[in-house]
Parts: structure tokens; C-alpha cells; sequence
């Protein structure tokens, strides 16, 4: 399996997206994360590099933590996937927490699963 997977996160949660490209190196799984992070303002410069990246991956995951419903750059990059019709699904970042999932992903129906690498590798395998 190789696909380009990219990761909409908020910034206070940057160590769950660490932790999830670290357990993605396991030799358990073929699967490797692209860093497609902009450390930029949230500008028309910013969306037109963002949706280049995006349009590049075939599936995007959105780390949900506490505030991810908040960020506008998260609702953006989640709803510029939906018109290029890449898959998206979410992943709580806290096994023990249900943290409001962003609209995009409410209004598209996504599936939201629990912090399980094995659990994420599956998804990512579905077409």
C-alpha cells in the first residue's frame, strides 16, 4: 500500500500528528505520511499551496482534539478535500474523550474511529 496521506490537525495537537508518522514507520505497516505542513498564515497564498497538496494525496485524516472543530484552517482544508473527492475519515486523538468533530466532517457523514495505528492502516487500505 502506498498512498500520500495528508493529515489536517490543529496546531496544539502537532504531537499527535508526530506520534501518528512515527507509528506509521513501525516494519509492521507499509504506509509513509509526506509532510505536507504550512507553517504560514491562513491566507489566499496559504489555500492555493494547501489544495495543490491536497489535490496530490489520495486520502486525508483529521486528527480530532479538543479545539480541531475551531480552526478555520482545519474546516478548510477538510472541505477543499470533499470537492476534490479524496476520503477522509477522522481519528480522536483521546481514546477517552469525545471532542466535537468539525462540521465538515458531521455534514459529510465521516467515519471518526479511536487511536489504534492498526485500526488507521485499515481505513487507509479501504478504497
Amino acid at each position: 500500500m502506498s498512498k500520500r496521506v495528508f493529515i489536517s490537525f490543529h496546531m496544539e495537537d502537532r504531537h499527535a500528528k508526530e506520534l501518528l508518522v512515527q507509528q506509521a514507520k513501525s516494519d509492521r505497516f507499509d504506509l509513509e505520511f509526506t509532510n505536507y505542513a504550512l507553517n504560514e498564515p491562513f491566507d489566499d497564498k496559504w489555500k492555493t499551496q494547501c489544495r495543490e497538496r491536497i489535490s496530490k494525496c489520495s486520502v486525508v485524516i483529521c486528527l480530532i482534539g479538543e479545539k480541531t472543530y475551531q480552526r478555520e484552517a482545519v474546516n478548510w482544508e477538510l472541505n477543499t478535500a470533499y470537492n476534490l473527492g479524496k476520503k477522509v475519515f477522522g481519528v480522536r486523538i483521546y481514546r477517552d474523550r469525545s471532542h466535537v468533530i468539525p462540521v465538515p466532517l458531521r455534514d459529510h457523514n465521516a467515519k471518526i474511529i479511536l487511536w489504534n495505528i492498526s485500526d488507521i492502516v485499515k481505513e487507509l487500505e479501504k478504497d
